[in-house]
């Protein structure tokens, strides 16, 4: 199994005295109390996935259209979100090629060019991210892909509402270059040379997704035995420095939050942290 594929897809995861069981039962999460003038509502998504696989029920549309504005991971709306992303992913001063000897590169370059139709020479000087989420486009079992950030985005945009992300660009790909690019480089080559077993593991994930069910996908999670410099670092500290960001926002006006839905079970998940800051939290049938 891919570590570091499986805590990147959690990415586009302290002690708090509650019990796993605190947060079955659904993704969608009512935040109240604590101060707070009117509810605000986290919702746990998955960042790419069959547009038949994700449906937006008319109570998720519902809790949306009533909150003063929408966060997403990123500001989904940023129209140069793309440009800045595509800034940050080339290696100036290394290559994959030169992580790899001779031997192993022809055979990765192989199999690269056998699941996406593109050499892997082209890319050469990419950070292994951008190959990674290349692989894991083809590892959806379908063509027609959705981002449901992307979809809950557009609805409050038509509802009018202020659209806003809780991370830059440049933090999360800091994030994601804590990681030794020796190690991401290894990853990535494990990835397409076991892609059937990444393939595998994105149609479980996905099925897991589909029971809606916080704990049961942060469970899912761990038990693909992560990484411990991976978790803490795109997971249990992401989760820490959105607390106060999150508290701000809520404190303002009404939110629905969107982020990655490992982020929201677990003792270090959004959750459990929220309830340790004061919150109250109950789940939403949707």
């Amino acid at each position: 199994m891919n570590k570091l594929l499986l805590l990147l897809i959690s990415f586009l995861l302290y002690t708090s005295g509650f019990s796993q069981s605190d947060y079955k039962g659904s993704l969608l999460w009512e935040i109240y109390g604590n101060g707070l003038k009117q509810p605000s509502y986290l919702f746990g998504t998955f960042h790419i996935m069959c547009k038949d696989q994700f449906l937006i029920s008319p109570i998720l549309e519902s809790k949306i259209k009533e909150s003063g504005q929408f966060y997403g991971e990123l500001d989904m709306d940023n129209p140069n979100l793309q440009a800045e992303l595509m800034s940050k992913i080339s290696m100036k001063n290394s290559s994959i090629e030169s992580k790899m000897d001779s031997s192993s590169f022809k055979k990765f370059d192989e199999e690269f060019k056998k699941i996406t139709g593109i050499s892997a020479i082209q890319l050469n000087h990419y950070k292994p991210f951008f190959l990674l989420s290349l692989l894991t486009l083809k590892a959806i079992p379908c063509g027609n892909f959705v981002q449901p950030e992307s979809e809950l985005m557009q609805i409050a945009k038509k509802n009018g509402k202020q659209i806003s992300g809780l991370e830059t660009i440049d933090e999360q790909m800091n994030a994601i270059d804590a990681e030794p690019l020796d190690a991401q480089i290894t990853s990535l080559q494990k990835m397409v040379l076991n892609f059937d077993s990444t393939k595998t593991m994105m149609k479980e994930m996905i099925e897991v997704y589909k029971k809606n069910d916080a704990e049961l996908l942060y469970n899912y999670v761990q038990k693909q035995g992560t990484d411990g410099l991976n978790e803490e670092v795109l997971l249990v500290d992401r989760n820490k420095n959105w607390i106060p960001k999150l508290k701000k926002i809520m404190s303002e006006k009404s939110s629905f939050i969107a982020v990655g839905g490992a982020h929201l079970g677990g003792k270090t998940g959004i959750l459990a942290l929220l309830s340790a800051n004061g919150y109250s939290i109950k789940s939403v049938k949707y």
